[in-house]
């Protein structure tokens, strides 16, 4: 117990004292002095990797979100082209159509129009031929 209390009473006194500077005037003191600078110097080079990792992988993952908004824009683009074209192809299809149409409209019409004009013209001469058997009989 004694020995006990002496320790501590030496611990309270080197406490008391503040830390021990490092001695400089021997092998070990400069030992520990190299090893804490290679100690500093180490996590200094893992903080740098680390920062530099870091960097290059936020780098990274902003020029995939660029990638994938340029990809994003050109598949949108290309639907719409890809829509407009398909509205062409199929308006000139309509067009086709409408004209072919007009075209069997407009051959009706001439068609209608001469037997119309045949019905009439055969209507007037019976008119005129009755007319003349009328007067003839009259």
């Amino acid at each position: 117990r004694v020995g006990g209390g002496a320790r501590a009473g030496a611990g309270s006194a080197s406490f008391e004292m503040g830390p021990k500077p490092v001695l400089l005037n021997n092998p070990a003191g400069w030992s520990n002095v190299s090893r804490f600078t290679a100690l500093a110097l180490a996590k200094l080079a893992n903080l740098e990797r680390k920062v530099e990792r870091s960097s290059a992988s936020a780098l990274g993952r902003g020029l995939r979100r660029v990638e994938q908004r340029h990809l994003r824009e050109a598949f949108t683009t290309l639907h719409r082209h890809s829509s407009l074209d398909t509205f062409m192809h199929a308006r000139g299809q309509a067009e086709d159509m409408l004209q072919k149409l007009h075209c069997l409209v407009h051959s009706f019409d001439v068609e209608v129009d001469n037997l119309v004009e045949n019905i009439v013209q055969s209507t007037l001469e019976e008119d005129d031929t009755a007319s003349t058997y009328g007067r003839a009989a009259a």
